[in-house]
């Protein structure tokens, strides 16, 4: 399965989705002037239909990497929920 990697602007008290678990991991990779910023994958293509279902507040969605594979650093580990 290829994935798109995406960041977006989310709720910044809670960023995590409303809808659990989203397709793909995803991250809080910093704040801004009043929301989160989400780093999360999402199948490729992006369906925004599909990532507003498990983030609905998402704003300014950029995909950063297109069809791409999932991969996992120090900045972004594997959460234990996710079992590909």
């Amino acid at each position: 399965m290829k994935w798109d990697r995406v960041r977006f602007q989310a709720d910044p008290e809670d960023y995590r989705p409303v809808v659990f678990p989203p397709p793909g991991p995803y991250w809080c990779s910093g704040e801004g002037d009043g929301y989160s910023i989400v780093v999360a994958y999402m199948p490729a293509p992006l369906n925004l239909e599909q990532l507003l279902k498990h983030w609905p507040e998402a704003e300014k969605v950029e995909v950063m990497q297109r069809d791409t594979e999932i991969t996992f650093s120090d900045r972004f580990p594997k959460p234990e929920w996710y079992k590909p």
